[in-house]
């Protein structure tokens, strides 16, 4: 064969390539010379269907391996009912009704190679049967991506014992808009078109299913916002286990005008994917820390005092240039406030985060009051959000 199995390795065919003007190649030789060469490109375009392209809209975290807001792989976020939060990193859930009180967590990865699934759980003893909405708005260069293709939508989904939507109906939606990025939720976008709806029926307790649909028209050149929904109604008063699993959720453009199947998931390593989310979100705390107030000093940026009884301030560089200005969180290390931390006397000191001078897409400037003494530290952990 011209490659072997697993080898770059470029080897003709016996009798073809010392053949010359005037000989006759044999039949075998001819047929073995289309065999092999179709083997070869096979395996080629086998490859290159696999590897990791980004060509996913989703990429920063379609597989939900990435949990900044959480204690990372063990993150369980509360979003209570009638309240709408970001929670997966780029994933926001609307739990619409007041009685709809929920969890989002990360759970074991349902496919081979995945890490992480996504699960939401609607809390036992719930009423609302509002329409639920969990969310991925996508961003500029992420739309730009599939403007005047169709796409093709994958998804694994697994539903929870309890999972209570009338005949187990689990709803996606892509929408388009030509107004500003920013989530759709439930309030149409500008000059709003409807690229995907694919409507699944899961059952209860069911094995692992995937999701597979194509978007029947292209997606319009002029759009400048979109989002892709899960929605789904409860009813009835929820048990212990409504709730459904989601892993290796993708969006992604057609290549051909042809019947297109959807490839493989583009499954980019962590590093990659935890480094682009920072560009929505990033905290100070270690990525297995929920940020919280009081939640200890480790990774918590620190100021050494100089001088005794003067103001001072710590400008914060962000990782990565953040995709907007950054809205900025301060917590205290050690105390249930948003204070600084004087970690040599234990006592709070007022943190102000400047709000005119020093705050961008790039850095934050906290300032406080004075420390006591010469020699003393103080410490101080924040968020940084520029969601969309």
């Amino acid at each position: 064969m011209p490659f072997g199995a697993n080898s770059a390795t470029f080897a003709n065919v016996s009798g073809a390539s010392n053949a010359v003007a005037g000989d006759i190649v044999q039949s075998a030789v001819w047929d073995n010379i289309h065999i092999d060469y179709s083997a070869a490109f096979t395996q080629v375009m086998s490859q290159l269907i696999s590897m990791t392209t980004c060509r996913n809209a989703l990429y920063m975290n379609g597989g939900f391996e990435v949990w900044q807001r959480g204690a990372g792989s063990s993150a369980s976020i509360a979003v209570g009912g009638a309240t709408l939060a970001y929670t997966a990193d780029r994933w926001y859930l609307n739990a619409q009704g007041a009685q709809q009180a929920s969890v989002v967590s990360a759970q074991a990865g349902l496919t081979n190679g995945s890490n992480l699934a996504g699960r939401v759980l609607i809390n036992n003893g719930q009423l609302g049967t509002s329409q639920m909405i969990f969310g991925y708005p996508l961003d500029t260069d992420e739309i730009a991506r599939l403007r005047g293709s169709k796409v093709s939508f994958t998804a694994t989904v697994k539903a929870g014992a309890n999972w209570s939507p009338t005949s187990g109906t689990l709803v996606v939606t892509v929408y388009c808009g030509t107004g500003a990025v920013g989530k759709r939720n439930v309030t149409p976008y500008t000059n709003e078109t409807t690229a995907l709806t694919i409507s699944t029926n899961l059952t209860p307790g069911g094995a692992v299913t995937t999701i597979t649909g194509n978007s029947s028209a292209v997606i319009p050149t002029t759009t400048t916002q979109m989002e892709m929904q899960f929605s789904w109604n409860p009813s009835g008063t929820t048990g212990a286990a409504n709730s459904f699993d989601v892993d290796d959720v993708q969006l992604e453009p057609q290549t051909s005008a042809t019947t297109w199947t959807p490839t493989a998931y583009d499954r980019l390593p962590f590093w990659e994917m935890y480094t682009a989310c920072q560009r929505h979100y990033w905290k100070t705390f270690p990525y297995s820390t929920a940020p919280a107030q009081s939640g200890g000093v480790a990774g918590a940026p620190i100021l050494l005092a100089w001088v005794a009884n003067l103001g001072f301030g710590l400008q914060i560089n962000f990782p990565m240039t953040m995709r907007v200005t950054a809205s900025v969180t301060a917590f205290n290390p050690s105390a249930a406030n948003a204070n600084w931390r004087n970690t040599s006397t234990g006592v709070d000191i007022t943190a102000t985060v400047d709000p005119t001078t020093v705050v961008s897409d790039r850095q934050v400037l906290i300032t406080g009051v004075s420390m006591s003494a010469a020699g003393n530290s103080a410490a101080i952990h924040i968020t940084a959000s520029a969601g969309i």
